[in-house]
């Protein structure tokens, strides 16, 4: 081994190109640190706060059962396809808690931190209604499936849309089919949680009614949270009616039937915005549920077909069921078809210009396994109709029209 002043010294070339071929691996090391992986260009992801815990869980968990049913079904395939490229579909789901304020905080959690451009609805008119400020704030377009609440939609806003009948329209066939009975009945009460939607459902009713010539002789509202409505259903029995309206979520709706039932309240018919087709209901209620009549945005044995999946709603029931293991009500088909109608649009349009997916989504005409959707200008769904389903022998069976 050579020492000293007789051990070999490298030119300034050398030392030149080994200091380039440094620089060149330093610099590679640094694009590999700072880049995204390749595949983050083949995800589109959608963000969603929903009520998974709190008062409207069981609600809220549904809605993220659908909105997963497409995301599981759509990736099975590989995902969306979009100009020549397969992009596969992300979820990002917050719990709000079924709290209006808490929602409306993670809607801009999800567009300000989570950089999610696509948005998907909140469970109920009372935390879509806050919510959706937020997307029109940011002008991220939200296709909602869960705010019924006609005023939601009288805001002016550009970037909502939803997917499902507006609360005004719960009610009027049960009194359109009451009115056509025979002998007819006479006389009508409504009563309600003291919240958007119920109140909203309610106050469609009334309207109804008095244009089909039905004698209101009850209308009150409870607030949220009641554990007992009997000093209510006293004073509806007094009035003896023959047609009884309510409007709350699924707790709510259990203990009111419950309770007529004690007080000996029967009147002719029974009915309520939602409860009857919901997992559970039925269940809790067992004979005290027969009859009981409720408007559906949705059924199994409708006649409607997706141009995506080629699901029947037939198809996408037993799909459904297998999947998640309980028969679907209207919430998980309502979900799925919020997807659908990105997924049309985004086809159109790509992902990367916002404004023309916006405007792509308002020009939305499809069929899909939950019915037709087509917008009007306030991004409302204007071409589907409701049907009433009755329970009869512990089964909802659809009887009007």
């Amino acid at each position: 081994m050579l020492i000293g002043k007789n051990k070999p010294q490298k030119g300034s070339w050398d030392c030149f190109f080994d200091r380039s071929i440094l620089c060149v691996l330093l610099f590679l090391a640094l694009l590999l640190f700072i880049s995204p992986p390749i595949q983050a260009d083949s995800v589109i992801r959608f963000g969603a706060s929903l009520s998974l815990t709190g008062r409207m869980a069981t609600e809220g968990r549904r809605v993220r059962d659908g909105y997963d049913f497409y995301m599981k079904h759509i990736n099975a395939r590989g995902g969306i396809p979009i100009k020549g490229e397969k992009y596969r579909v992300e979820i990002v789901y917050y719990d709000d808690e079924s709290d209006p304020k808490t929602a409306t905080r993670l809607v801009e959690k999800l567009i300000v931190e989570d950089k999610i451009k696509f948005l998907l609805g909140p469970y109920s008119s009372s935390c879509t209604f806050p919510a959706s400020t937020i997307a029109e704030k940011y002008e991220i377009p939200m296709v909602a499936a869960h705010g019924a609440a006609t005023n939601i939609f009288e805001r002016g806003y550009k970037y909502l849309f939803a997917t499902l009948n507006t609360v005004d329209q719960y009610t009027g066939n049960i009194l359109k089919m009451a009115a056509e009975l025979t002998p007819r009945p006479k006389t009508l009460a409504l009563i309600n949680e003291n919240v958007l939607f119920p109140q909203q459902g309610m106050d469609g009713a009334e309207r109804q009614g008095k244009e089909l010539g039905f004698d209101l002789v009850y209308r009150e509202k409870y607030p949220t949270g009641t554990k007992d409505l009997s000093s209510m259903l006293a004073a509806v029995r007094d009035k003896k009616p023959d047609i009884l309206l309510a409007g709350g979520y699924t707790a709510d709706m259990i203990l009111l039937v419950k309770q007529a039932k004690e007080m000996g309240l029967k009147p002719k018919m029974f009915g309520f915005l939602l409860g009857p087709t919901l997992p559970g209901f039925v269940e809790s209620l067992k004979q005290e549920a027969e009859y009981l009549l409720e408007p559906i945005q949705w059924s199994s044995n409708m006649p409607w077909k997706d141009d995506v999946f080629g699901y029947s709603a037939a198809e996408f029931s037993r799909l459904f069921e297998k999947d998640f293991g309980y028969k679907p009500d209207y919430h998980p088909p309502q979900s799925a078809a919020a997807l659908l109608v990105y997924h049309h649009a985004l086809q159109k349009t790509g992902v990367s210009d916002l404004r023309k997916v916006r405007d792509a989504i308002a020009q939305t005409n499809i069929m899909t396994f939950y019915g037709p959707i087509r917008f009007n200008e306030k991004g409302m769904n204007i071409v589907k109709g409701m049907a009433v389903i009755q329970i009869q022998n512990g089964k909802p069976l659809v009887v009007y029209p």
